[in-house]
């Protein structure tokens, strides 16, 4: 007999600083960006797993449409979750939950 077991609802607030980014090998609209993780906060009432990935460097799958005008350097704050072994984006965000600063000269 197997068991099924059902992913864990999970949400952390991050907060990237964007290297590169390119289309997802996997998920049409999508593009995966190589990010590292500027800071890293639990969201009320899920289950935090990605905290422990701050200061580190991370692919972040992200809806290429939230991407626009963020290029290497830039500075996202997003919400995010571990799903099937991929960290990524809220696909719909409220816009106070996805920011962009651009780079900074």
């Amino acid at each position: 007999m197997s068991t099924v077991v059902a992913p864990v609802e999970n949400l952390t607030a991050l907060r990237v600083r964007v290297l590169a980014v390119g289309p997802h090998p996997r998920l049409a609209g999508w593009d995966l960006a190589s990010v590292d993780v500027l800071s890293a906060a639990p969201v009320a009432g899920r289950a935090d797993l990605l905290s422990e990935r701050a200061g580190g460097r991370v692919e972040l799958a992200v809806r290429r449409e939230l991407l626009s005008g963020a290029g290497g350097g830039s500075v996202l704050a997003l919400r995010a979750r571990l799903w099937m072994g991929e960290i990524m984006a809220e696909p719909h965000p409220l816009p106070q939950d996805f920011t962009i600063e651009p780079e900074r000269p």
